[in-house]
């Protein structure tokens, strides 16, 4: 069976990663990129070559007529079309979702856009300003200049458009990135920040480890584990110096290296792990965190 195609004309990054998802999810992606190519591989050559593992592509100018020909033959073997154009620009050159739709009505074209506000619609923006206008660059203060959330969450959104419309035998979605990071708007969990003795991370002989034994249960396993088993009541306390219980788990975390204390939670299953050093993705794994037994439910 050939998988479904998709024609990506997107590019830097939300509708790029978009992409990438759905490659990995076994749909063939090919890239239709306009004459002036895509700043993104110029800018951040490895972050582009990680983005477009996979796919295929050609060159495309839809301001000729011979381009917008070609989209039309495309399309009609297409089950899905990603687009970041702002609103109006593939209608005024006669190849918008209506007009993709009527030569494909199973395709689903997912549009990528930036502001949902009307008076913003045409106003360019980037992960910066979406987080600025979705009330949220205040709480990932120091998340944004590492990861692009609203970009990042804009691509999933668009992934998952583009299933929905294959399930429902096609149609149009338009992802706005000021909404999509508002998955995170959930009131924040008290206790989450790092600032509690069973939920922080402690230095150790060498590295970091991170302890998340939020529950009681897990809490006053590890007291075991760690030979404390009277610091059962204590897992709400401050993980500041004025308490007690935090400067002596500083202490013990100090007696062993990251690696060790990583084989201690092994063994003693507990929530308990190495800071390992930054994750750099390598373009030939697969981005999809699942793992599907042949066979099961087919």
């Amino acid at each position: 069976m050939e998988r479904p195609l998709v024609l990506d004309l997107t590019r830097l990054l939300p509708g790029p990663l978009a992409g990438r998802i759905l490659c990995d999810l076994g749909y063939r992606v090919h890239r239709l990129v306009p004459p002036g190519g895509d700043l993104m591989e110029g800018h951040a050559p490895e972050t582009f070559a990680w983005l477009h593992a996979g796919k295929t592509g050609e060159t495309l100018d839809l301001k000729a007529a011979a381009g917008r020909r070609r989209l039309l033959q495309l399309v009609r073997e297409a089950r899905v079309l990603l687009d970041s154009n702002r609103p109006g620009v593939m209608e005024r050159l006669g190849v918008g979702p209506e007009e993709l739709r009527a030569v494909n009505p199973a395709l689903s074209y997912v549009r990528i856009a930036g502001h949902s506000a009307a008076a913003f619609r045409q106003n360019p923006g980037h992960d910066l300003t979406y987080l600025a206008a979705a009330g949220l660059l205040g709480r990932f203060e120091s998340a944004w200049p590492q990861v692009q959330l609203a970009d990042s969450a804009g691509a999933m959104w668009a992934a998952l458009a583009a299933q929905q419309g294959i399930l429902q035998g096609g149609g149009f979605f338009e992802v706005q990135l000021e909404r999509a990071p508002r998955v995170f708007a959930y009131p924040a969990v008290p206790g989450l920040g790092g600032n509690l003795v069973c939920y922080a991370v402690y230095g150790a002989k060498q590295g970091r480890v991170a302890l998340a034994a939020l529950e009681p249960h897990l809490w006053q396993r590890c007291c075991e584990a760690l030979g404390h088993a009277e610091w059962a009541s204590e897992n709400y306390g401050p993980a500041s110096a004025v308490n007690d219980v935090y400067r002596e788990l500083q202490a013990i975390f100090m007696q062993r290296t990251a690696a060790e204390w990583d084989e201690f939670a092994r063994i003693g299953a507990l929530p308990l792990r190495a800071i390992h050093p930054e994750a750099v993705a390598d373009p030939e794994d697969t981005i999809v965190p699942w793992v599907q037994e042949s066979g099961v439910n087919s």
